[in-house]
């Protein structure tokens, strides 16, 4: 791979990181490639407990690699239907980072811009230096972008916060990230990936299955009634706590110890 490193540590940890500094991490068609190609081990990969992504240098990710993605046809044109058959096919969409079924931290350790910033809310935490900025730039490119933000940005920050992160472009500091609800918590740079690698440890350490039932009840209830979720919620639990790690963390608690779960 040459635009991203991706990593697997004994911990459980796996670390994905963007590794293109010279342009600010933007994102081009073989990244996303890598990316999709990493994402799969992710998923059926039993060592991996946890998911990180950050980038290399200064920034986080730039976003789409405009040069390389969209001035690559020598007449400057893209047509409608092609680019729409490419979005549904998923050539130029990280989405599947929202739907994984472990857990996932975003360690923003610069700018996270346009496509950057989606990347970041795919993840279920994000963890942010105080050096990181977030901007939804898609607007300013007169492009309507993709459901980071159209989606799930309403969902942490409101609809009217929302709304004037998208339709402004405004580019905001870590802190003002945090107020807003949009990052979990900011780090001094130099720290970020020791706290965000101990954080990730923890979640690593967690049962799987109940993590993973967890995420996906949080997922589809976004898109359920009330009655919908409760009976999935109700189906889910059940299948916890006849478990093999409930009654490990029962036996834990019982004899005072750390648990060992194994997602069974």
């Amino acid at each position: 791979m040459d635009d991203i490193r991706y990593e697997v540590a004994d911990d459980g940890v796996a670390t994905l990181t963007f590794c293109r500094p010279e342009v600010m991490n933007a994102v081009r068609r073989q990244t996303t490639m890598e990316i999709l190609t990493a994402l799969d081990d992710v998923r059926g990969n039993d060592a991996v407990r946890c998911l990180v992504i950050t980038g290399e240098g200064r920034g986080f990710c730039a976003g789409d690699d405009f040069q390389a993605i969209f001035l690559s046809d020598d007449r400057g044109e893209r047509k409608h239907s092609s680019q729409i058959n490419r979005i549904k096919r998923g050539e130029t969409s990280l989405d599947e980072i929202f739907g994984l079924q472990k857990p996932t931290i975003a360690a923003v350790n610069g700018p996270a811009v346009g496509y950057g910033m989606d990347i970041s809310l795919y993840c279920d935490i994000r963890i942010a230096a105080d050096s990181a900025k977030f901007g939804w730039f898609f607007t300013r490119r007169a492009v309507m972008g993709t459901i980071g933000g159209t989606f799930v940005l309403r969902q942490l920050v409101g609809l009217s916060k929302a709304y004037e992160l998208m339709l402004t472009g405004d580019l905001i500091d870590a802190a003002e990230a945090e107020r807003i609800g949009l990052v979990n918590r900011v780090i001094p740079h130099d720290d970020l990936m020791a706290e965000t690698r101990a954080f990730a440890r923890r979640l690593a350490g967690g049962p799987p299955l109940a993590l993973s039932l967890a995420k996906a009840a949080v997922y589809r209830g976004l898109d359920l009634d009330l009655a919908a979720a409760f009976d999935y919620a109700a189906t889910a639990e059940a299948i916890t706590l006849t478990s093999e790690d409930h009654r490990e963390g029962v036996r834990a608690f019982r004899e005072k110890r750390p648990p060992t779960f194994h997602g069974r």
